[in-house]
């Protein structure tokens, strides 16, 4: 047989293969706009038929034009009736089998993707997602930082790293393909339908969003754990831990007032006295009843401002009278008696610096009817009284009180000791001297 014989032979092939496709491909869309489902035979055989046609245009000898723009144009019908023989073969199973190469397409062919009517809103729930995961972030962020803000610890180290991992669970997988795919794998394994991960993923980042909002809540809660941590500390003498303490419970809840007035506490210890004054102020602010009665002292050993002191002091002792009525916080440990000793004692003092030492002798009997075996009110009530120019035996029991009370445990203390020391030293020697004045003798008869 010649060469042109030969061809003549391929392409009469060809134009058969090629009738004989078109007309099962007929056949298929006869059966669709019948809408009656098609045999799987007549699609396995419209699918074969395409192989067989490949076959013999991949042959050392190609297609005419006419007979590849006759293919091209069967291949589009064959394509647009794809999901119907998707629907009807198991096309993955055939593949299995056959093993046909990627070229192959049309063992290939997908299934069309049913929209579900509730996709038509799936804009809505990635406009609505994409806020709600910035926010994640952003909240991750501010959490974060404040339990940073002094070094991190064991339970700062905790919360952040736990949050950032379900925040980066919720917020950042869906902005990754990975994250993507790993949020997919968990929805299938649900069993949850397709047609609804985009809601669960918008309810995903939302209820982190709601989570992180609840753990921002609570920090003023993990703020009192750490003032609690704090008060063991200075019970201990641990300064320096417990100023730690009261500053990261001040970066969990600046809102903290016994954080502040504690801090208040230690900065005084430190002798940093601005610093101590800055914090009393600020719980003095949130009614801390206390921070009155230290802010006020301060006033008094360091600003000689007794006026000012004598004002918060009043102010303070108002509010305890009114409690009843009243909003206050206590946020030191000490009992109500022993608040009401503090300002009548400071109250007393600033009378008497300012030069009204009968008011503050009324103050100072007021605070020893608390507590008798203070020392601080014997011996201002001792310059109260010199003041006065009381009977010496008065002003000398007083100052006996001070010398045997007191321990000189502070400055002022310690300088009224002194005081009381001088006091006395005259008076006993005054009584040594008439215990040792000699006595008449009488002579005997004789």
């Amino acid at each position: 047989m010649s060469r042109l014989e030969f061809k003549d032979d391929v392409s009469g092939a060809l134009e058969q293969a090629l009738t004989e496709y078109e007309r099962a491909l007929q056949e298929l869309e006869e059966s669709e706009e019948q809408e009656r489902s098609p045999a799987a035979d007549t699609c396995l055989q419209l699918l074969l038929l395409r192989d067989k046609i490949q076959t013999q245009v991949s042959r050392e000898h190609p297609p005419s034009t006419q007979a590849a723009l006759r293919l091209i144009s069967l291949d589009e019908r064959l394509s647009e009736q794809g999901g119907l023989i998707a629907k009807t073969l198991p096309l993955d199973k055939f593949c299995d089998l056959i093993d046909p190469p990627e070229s192959a397409w049309w063992w290939y062919i997908q299934p069309p993707e049913e929209i579900h009517p509730w996709d038509t809103f799936n804009w809505l729930w990635e406009l609505l997602t994409v806020p709600i995961l910035t926010s994640n972030f952003a909240l991750v962020a501010a959490i974060s930082s404040r339990f940073l803000a002094g070094g991190p610890d064991a339970i700062g180290a905790f919360a952040t790293i736990g949050q950032g991992l379900i925040a980066l669970l919720a917020a950042g997988a869906p902005l990754s393909k990975v994250g993507q795919q790993i949020i997919e794998r968990s929805l299938t394994g649900f069993n949850l339908p397709k047609y609804l991960w985009h809601e669960a993923k918008l309810t995903l980042a939302l209820a982190v969003f709601l989570g992180l909002l609840g753990f921002q809540a609570y920090l003023p809660n993990i703020a009192r754990f750490y003032v609690r941590r704090g008060i063991a500390a200075q019970r201990q003498f641990q300064t320096t831990l417990a100023l730690a303490q009261f500053q990261r419970a001040l970066e969990l809840d600046p809102n903290n007032m016994e954080a502040h007035f504690r801090l208040g506490n230690i900065y005084e210890d430190l002798l940093e006295f601005d610093k101590a004054q800055a914090e009393y102020r600020v719980a003095l602010l949130g009614d801390c009843i206390e921070a009155y009665n230290n802010l006020a002292r301060l006033y008094i050993v360091r600003s000689e401002d007794y006026t000012g002191a004598a004002t918060l002091l009043r102010q303070g002792q108002l509010k305890l009278e009114n409690r009843d009525n009243i909003e206050i916080k206590y946020c030191s440990s000490g009992s109500l008696q022993a608040i009401e000793y503090v300002f009548l004692k400071n109250l007393g003092w600033a009378r008497l610096r300012q030069d009204r030492p009968l008011e503050a002798e009324s103050e100072l009997r007021k605070a020893l009817e608390i507590n008798p075996q203070a020392a601080a009110p014997h011996c201002l009530l001792a310059q109260a009284l010199e003041a006065q120019n009381k009977e010496p035996a008065a002003v000398l029991e007083q100052w006996q009180q001070c010398y045997a009370l007191a321990r000189g445990l502070n400055p002022e203390e310690d300088t009224w000791l002194d005081l009381a020391r001088q006091r006395l030293s005259p008076a006993e020697s005054e009584d040594a001297d008439s215990s040792a004045a000699p006595t008449e003798e009488i002579a005997p008869d004789g």
